[in-house]
Parts: structure tokens; C-alpha cells; sequence
């Protein structure tokens, strides 16, 4: 079984950028593979400043944790 957050594509409107956070899982077994997402959050930046709205989940901290952001 995999687990973890993964960024969806940006989504743009007019100067503001939308970035939906998703939980993902998949199971894989000998008849197949089963996976979900689930939305948990959405990053929102505008004019150079950027902020989170948490859809799901424990707190805003813990998605931050977990986010796979570039080093």
C-alpha cells in the first residue's frame, strides 16, 4: 500500500494561482490495483504571497509536513 500527498496542477485565474493538495492511496494485490484521492487542501498564491486553506484533516501544520515541495 502507498500513501502520501501529492500537488495537482496549478489552476490560474487571473494573477491568483490555485494548487489542490491530494491524499493518495493505492493498493496493489495479484487481481489488480485499487487507488483514491481525496482532497485535503488548496494552496492559494496571489502577488507573490501565499497561503493554505485546509479542506480535511488535523491541521494545517500537519498537510505542510507532508507536502512534497522542491528543495
Amino acid at each position: 500500500m502507498n500513501t502520501g500527498l501529492r500537488l495537482q496542477q496549478p489552476l490560474f485565474s487571473g494573477n491568483r494561482t490555485i494548487i489542490p493538495v491530494v491524499s493518495c492511496v493505492s493498493i496493489s494485490h495479484e487481481n489488480g490495483m485499487v487507488g483514491t484521492l481525496r482532497p485535503v487542501a488548496l494552496l492559494i498564491g496571489e502577488d507573490g504571497r501565499w497561503g493554505i486553506t485546509l479542506l480535511e484533516g488535523d491541521s494545517v501544520a500537519a498537510v505542510v509536513e507532508q507536502l512534497p515541495l522542491p528543495a
